[in-house]
């Protein structure tokens, strides 16, 4: 189950992750003693360097508490250091909880006939450096009918917060039981126009009763997300 604590202000905000951090620094420099082969003092850094395949700048924060590890990388480094992620986060019983839900965003990754996927674990500021919100999803690309703006096997970014056509724009769409990408064109009397890229396929004018709020077994169309950014995989 997934602990939310909601901060009554930026200043406990910024206290509680440099807490976090400074108790993961903790625990990893413990877990790094226990190990034996890493001394403490100089040449540690080095050493967690070379390690994990990080480096200097990451190894630092790791070690003097300024930073934290990608999610996805607690398991490799645990295993490494003969530790559970547990312990590199949570530390001994009693320590103290720290939340991990205030550190990470995550992301579902799904293909496009299924909402079922896994999660990607990342860092607030990583999507902030990219320029994306927090909540976003992928989906991953199947088909060729948005070629060439998307093959087969190309992700797509979204916003699952869009649920309706509201401006000219690339969307997720629902229908059938698989997700599809359209570019959306609204008319003057309010029809939709779902054009592919690809000129194999033909475009679709829909009407707004053809639209479902949320997706359903109806085969009308339900807008999932609006897409914001493409992850184009060997080009």
């Amino acid at each position: 189950m997934n602990t939310i604590v909601h901060l009554n202000s930026s200043d406990e905000r910024l206290q509680r992750q440099q807490e976090f951090r400074r108790q993961f620094a903790a625990n990893f420099n413990a877990a790094l003693d226990r190990r034996g082969s890493i001394p403490p003092g100089y040449g540690r850094v080095t050493a967690v360097a070379q390690l994990f395949d990080v480096s200097q700048n990451t190894a630092t924060a790791w070690v003097r508490g300024d930073g934290v590890p990608e999610l996805f990388r607690l398991p490799e480094i645990a295993k490494t250091l003969n530790t559970t992620v547990e312990q590199l986060v949570m530390g001994d019983a009693g320590s103290g909880a720290h939340i991990v839900d205030e550190q990470y965003a995550v992301i579902d990754l799904h293909p496009d006939n299924t909402a079922d996927g896994h999660a990607i674990y990342t860092l607030p500021e990583t999507l902030r450096e990219i320029g994306l919100p927090r909540d976003v999803k992928m989906v991953r690309i199947q088909s060729e009918d948005m070629e060439p703006y998307l093959r087969s096997g190309d992700i797509v970014v979204y916003d699952p917060r869009v649920n309706r056509i509201q401006s000219n724009g690339v969307y997720v769409l629902h229908v059938n039981d698989k997700f599809v990408v359209r570019r959306a064109q609204s008319g003057l009397k309010k029809e939709v126009r779902l054009i592919c890229d690809n000129a194999k396929f033909s475009e679709e004018v829909l009407a707004p009763s053809d639209f479902a709020e949320t997706p359903d077994d109806s085969g009308r169309v339900a807008v999932v997300g609006q897409v914001l950014a493409r992850v184009l995989l060997g080009r």
